[in-house]
């Protein structure tokens, strides 16, 4: 099952405003004009990011785009999984973290449909991953 994300543009829109008052500020200062160019550029970037997380019936895969550029990808086998970490991200959202072996671990949170919890726990219990939930977690899943 495929499961979309994007960035979140609430925190994206002020960085990328304070940026632009920075580089108005570089222009007495031209040192720091490729360095706020170029972070004004990662911000403008930033709010085109997606990402994809995919549960496949023996698969973990993991996707982040810029527009239609494919960017990272990192597709895991219950194998190389250490654990699942379920968490809880803020007030009402969930997290999971997929901690492997090698690399960078997978961070869930905010995709939608938000069936996905269920789904990576389904995926644990049948390839019989070791999975841990916080106390904080399990209050929102009493909740939800």
């Amino acid at each position: 099952m495929l499961f979309k994300a994007t960035a979140q543009k609430t925190i994206v829109f002020p960085l990328l405003l304070l940026n632009n008052l920075l580089l108005i500020q570089a222009v007495q200062y031209k040192a720091l004009d490729f360095l706020l160019l170029f972070a004004i550029l990662c911000s403008f970037l930033s709010l085109f990011l997606r990402y994809e997380f995919q549960i496949d019936k023996d698969t973990l895969t993991y996707r982040t785009y810029i527009l239609w550029l494919k960017v990272y990808a990192k597709t895991v086998k219950p194998t190389d999984i250490k654990k699942i970490v379920f968490k809880r991200l803020s007030w009402k959202t969930k997290l999971a973290v997929v901690k492997v072996e090698n690399g960078w671990n997978m961070r869930i949170a905010l995709f939608n449909p938000p069936n996905v919890f269920k789904e990576l726990e389904r995926f644990a219990y049948e390839y019989d991953v070791d999975i841990q939930k916080t106390s904080d977690y399990k209050i929102l899943e009493k909740t939800s």
